[in-house]
């Protein structure tokens, strides 16, 4: 009689795993347009503008905002013409004097070194995060007045 195979078997283990990041982006945004007007020095201009960002999952972030090209700080944002001169104007969060990222006295949108910061979460959509303008007009020579603000998320 012939001996009989032995049938054996082997076990092995092997994982199955998935790294989810985090990511979000600015995905729009609507500028701060203060239009064309005839001003009178000390007139009070508003204006509303939004970024728009989107994650991928729940996550906290923070948006800061930088000086611009044409200030000295926070506290100093300036739009400028081709002249050379310059108008003062103010960031906030929001869109009306309600500010989420301000005490009562309203603290101006700041970068991530101080000042305000706007915080808020995943909210499982595109979000839309009002930015409110804010300037009164001193005596400014006529001409186009621009500035640029570089916005950042951190998360």
């Amino acid at each position: 009689m012939a001996p009989q195979a032995r049938a054996e078997s082997l076990v092995t283990d092997f994982d199955v795993y998935l790294d989810v990041a985090a990511s979000c982006s600015f995905t729009g945004t609507k500028d701060i347009a203060f239009g064309n007007r005839a001003v009178v020095p000390g007139q009070q201009l508003e204006a509303s503008g939004y970024l728009k960002v989107r994650c991928n999952v729940p996550v906290a972030y923070k948006i800061s905002l930088d000086d611009g090209l044409h200030g000295s700080g926070i506290s100093d944002r300036r739009m400028k013409a081709s002249s050379g001169d310059t108008i003062a104007y103010q960031l906030y969060s929001g869109n009306s004097s309600a500010r989420p990222c301000s005490s009562a006295g309203g603290v101006q949108w700041g970068d991530a070194s101080g000042g305000c910061i706007y915080n808020a979460s995943f909210g499982g959509t595109e979000q839309s995060i009002p930015v409110l303008g804010r300037l009164t007009i001193d005596d400014p020579g006529a001409g186009s007045y621009s500035d640029t603000i570089t916005a950042t998320i951190t998360y």
